[in-house]
């Protein structure tokens, strides 16, 4: 309630009509809501944080064992919590060309003993630096270029794992830890259809590291599209809102290489600036752990962004 109530308190103290211009970039008379799905193609100088959690739910912690005579043992499943925290800087060193560094972490944990011993805690701490350089621009559409390289630690604690190392003697750690190294580049794009409506995309490949610890390197790519709508040019209520859907492969939240991970998003954002944003972030994750079972993850964040 506490995110939500500061996005109301936003809303109800913004004056009619006077959305200040400031730096939020704008095409075609639309001001673009960043979104986390398709970043931004804008080289933009702006601090930006985000905070949120979630759930997965109806994870299958012990599979189906069939015991014979007919006797099956029904699969054990339940619930894992996840938290992330995130922190980014962009500096636009040329109007064509922009530099970003971004901080961040995500920690997964089981909600009940049953959990924790199938599963674990995972925590992923790193960090992403990048350049975005412009390729075409005019006054309702952008294409820039991206090259970025981030780097991960990856720790994993797995107490089931560790367990059974010890009956079969293979010597499995409790506490596995290793970093994860990858480089990508892409194309983002956003095209700004009137003062209401605009659009994004991205599309990014890279090479490097997988989320489990030990794999080998994998190809890893990235598509996202996203859909915004301002209420505010014609309506005068200081609200937008951002539809996003992505693709991607060996998801950061914890999924197995090379494995589909199907990603939606709404924001929900306070308009009336032109220099700051303050927004609600509501998404659902299909993805893949890294035992290899489907699940869902449903999480919510606040997201808080300044443009200079």
């Amino acid at each position: 309630m506490g995110t939500v109530g500061v996005l109301l308190a936003a809303v109800a103290a913004a004056p009619v009509h006077a959305q200040d211009q400031g730096r939020r970039p704008v095409l075609g008379g639309h001001r673009f809501v960043w979104n986390p799905l398709t970043e931004t193609p804008f080289a933009q100088t702006h601090v930006r944080n985000l905070t949120g959690g979630g759930k997965f739910t109806g994870v299958e912690f012990v599979p189906e064992i069939d015991l014979g005579d007919g006797r099956v043992l029904a699969p054990i499943r339940g619930d894992l919590l996840f938290a992330e925290l995130e922190f980014e800087y962009m500096h636009r060193v040329q109007p064509w060309l922009g530099v970003w560094a971004r901080l961040g972490g995500i920690a997964r944990v089981g909600t009940d003993t049953g959990a924790l011993l199938a599963q674990g805690v995972t925590a992923i701490f790193g960090y992403d630096i990048g350049w975005l350089f412009r390729l075409y621009h005019n006054d309702r559409f952008i294409l820039s270029g991206i090259a970025a390289l981030s780097d991960d630690g990856v720790t994993d604690v797995n107490l089931l794992r560790w367990v059974r190392g010890v009956i079969a003697e293979t010597g499995d750690p409790l506490v596995s830890a290793g970093p994860r190294l990858r480089g990508r580049t892409g194309l983002r794009a956003g095209w700004g259809i009137n003062e209401s409506w605009g659009m994004q995309f991205k599309s990014e490949l890279g090479y490097g590291e997988s989320t489990v610890l030990g794999s080998d390197l994998e190809w890893l790519w990235d598509h996202a599209v996203s859909l915004s709508y301002d209420l505010y040019p014609a309506k005068d209520i200081p609200l937008g809102f951002t539809l996003s859907g992505a693709s991607r492969s060996s998801p950061r939240e914890g999924g197995r290489p090379g494995v589909r991970s199907r990603d939606f998003a709404l924001r929900t954002a306070f308009t009336a600036s032109g220099s700051y944003l303050i927004a609600l972030d509501t998404s659902w994750n299909g993805l893949d752990l890294a035992d290899g079972d489907s699940v869902g993850l449903v999480r919510a964040g606040l997201a808080l962004q300044l443009f200079f």
